[in-house]
């Protein structure tokens, strides 16, 4: 028999090894799955790791800040709920790939929002703090019969990282009631679904507060690329302090959805529809069709004097894939700026199509080059089509016509306008014949305009028009730029002499030397991101 002091001795040690087991997993701890391992028999562990990240995910605690690694190799799963506070990292977006057993396909033609058919969700009931971090594999969606690649909803300080999502039916990724967290270095190949009556994006966003995304390839040849999507009963919720910067999103010219009279349009490469913006940035960004900000509903009817969103230094080029046909800025939203940005072909460079009544308002379009806008009708630099321009100001911007169309500067086309302001821009009229009429400054039909102001602009082969208003300091005359090398720099910076240094109104815009020079460009240059055609 035992003696009782060895009794005592042995209960005490295991409840030791109980305490030390216990606190063991309460630190950050690595576990691992490997498609050799065993869900059987396996511990977790690197000698004996687990063979499905599903189990894995039913093991591993939440709220420690564990990490599940994945080995190389091809790993076949059901859903797969992922808990907050562990993260997932893979051997690298070429050596881990996750596809979906077929038992959990779902690709039927018209899979609604399907929330809960993605093959990774980290869903929360209510608001969560993640504190996880998702990285480095690929989620394969075998010919689109996968509906979607990752869902998050109610997290926040999720890290999604160095990920491929590759043909799934619906989307790649989704986020919805996110804040605090960042997607970056991703790639997604044609991983959205459309219809004639809606599309979804490869990326859908929706109610996300001060969430970065960045460095992320889109190359989708059937639907949309990045856009809202959600439902709160009044629109798509709310974007808030949003950064999408650093980012290469094309699409294939045309997608599904068509116009209610039938007729095809060009896709959409971004789209924020009726959602609630605040503060947010889309910059440094290539995009290759329409991007398209539209807030029509009766919540937006007024303008708020705070910024909703910032569109800068981007490279917005119709030619390419689009082959002229996408139009770069669809606006119909308040108080947004668009400054910096080269825009390249396409029939429109900024347009508002809103037919609701609404005037948007506060429009700051600086610093912009616009070179090849053109269509077989009258295309225009920006064309408000029902409800009027209100609030315009169009500064410090160089625009290049040419081919053998009319194009206008800007065109209203109905409905009554005011406020628009014209100043400091070069305005190169390299037409060779037109096939409507001469290109106009300002084209007008069945419309009124109430206080237009065109100054310091210098107009090179372009009349200045007879459209009532305030007309001052307006120049005829070479430009002399640079005219070499590619658009839009060294092209169009001015050259020692040019009658654009120090002639242009100050506006509240920086500048150099004695006052601003006319154009995108100061003579003393120093940097404008988009660099290439």
């Amino acid at each position: 028999m035992m003696p009782d002091n060895q009794r005592v001795i042995k209960k005490k040690t295991g409840a030791l090894i109980l305490c030390l087991v216990g606190f063991q997993c309460a630190l950050a701890t690595d576990f691992y799955i490997s498609t050799s391992g065993s869900d059987v028999t396996g511990k977790g562990s690197k000698a004996s790791p687990w063979r499905t990240l599903k189990f894995a995910c039913t093991m591993v605690p939440d709220s420690h800040g564990h990490t599940i690694q994945l080995t190389s190799g091809t790993f076949v799963e059901t859903q797969i709920t992922v808990p907050p506070g562990v993260s997932i990292l893979g051997a690298g977006k070429d050596q881990t790939i996750i596809k979906a057993d077929p038992t959990f396909y779902f690709n039927p033609a018209e899979p609604g929002f399907g929330t809960d058919k993605f093959l990774l969700n980290l869903s929360s009931s209510e608001p969560t703090n993640g504190n996880q971090s998702i990285k480095n594999f690929t989620v394969d969606g075998d010919g689109k019969k996968l509906h979607g690649a990752i869902y998050v909803k109610n997290r926040s300080n999720v890290l999604i990282e160095g990920i491929k999502v590759q043909y799934t039916n619906f989307t790649g990724i989704w986020l919805w009631d996110v804040e605090d967290s960042r997607v970056t270095d991703i790639q997604l190949k044609d991983c959205a679904w459309g219809s004639a009556d809606w599309s979804s994006g490869a990326m859908d966003l929706a109610n996300l507060k001060r969430v970065e995304l960045d460095h992320i390839t889109v190359d989708e040849g059937f639907g949309e690329g990045i856009k809202s999507l959600g439902a709160n009963g009044e629109g798509n919720g709310k974007l808030h302090y949003l950064k999408i910067h650093d980012n290469y999103i094309s699409v294939t010219p045309n997608g599904q959805w068509k116009t209610a009279s039938g007729e095809s349009a060009p896709n959409i490469a971004f789209e924020l529809w009726n959602i609630e913006l605040l503060g947010c940035e889309l910059y440094n960004n290539y995009i290759d069709n329409t991007i398209s900000l539209v807030n029509d509903q009766p919540q937006f009817t007024n303008p708020k004097g705070i910024q909703t969103i910032r569109i800068y230094n981007n490279i917005l080029d119709m030619q390419t894939r689009a082959k002229g046909s996408g139009y770069a800025l669809e606006i119909s939203l308040h108080d947004v700026e668009v400054d910096h940005n080269y825009i390249l072909r396409g029939p429109w460079g900024i347009v508002n199509w809103s037919t609701h009544g609404i005037k948007m308002s506060n429009w700051a379009i600086h610093h912009n080059v616009f070179y090849g806008i053109a269509a077989s009708n009258p295309a225009s630099i920006i064309r408000a089509q029902k409800d009027g321009l209100h609030h315009v100001q169009f500064y410090n911007n160089t625009v290049e016509f040419t081919g053998t169309t009319t194009t206008n500067l800007i065109a209203i086309m109905e409905g009554s306008s005011d406020n628009v302001e014209v100043k400091n821009n070069l305005i190169i009229n390299s037409n060779t014949s037109y096939n409507l009429y001469p290109n106009k400054l300002v084209h007008l039909e069945k419309v009124t305009l109430r206080n237009l102001e065109v100054s310091n602009n210098l107009l090179f082969k372009q009349p200045v028009g007879n459209v009532p208003g305030t007309y001052t300091n307006n120049l005829a005359a070479d430009p002399k730029i640079n005219k070499t090398g590619t658009r839009p720099a060294p092209y169009y910076l001015p050259l020692a002499g040019s009658p654009l240094i120090d002639a242009g109104l100050n506006v509240g815009l920086p500048f150099e030397g004695k006052a601003p020079d006319i154009g995108a460009y100061e003579y003393h240059f120093s940097d404008f991101t988009p660099k290439n055609e």
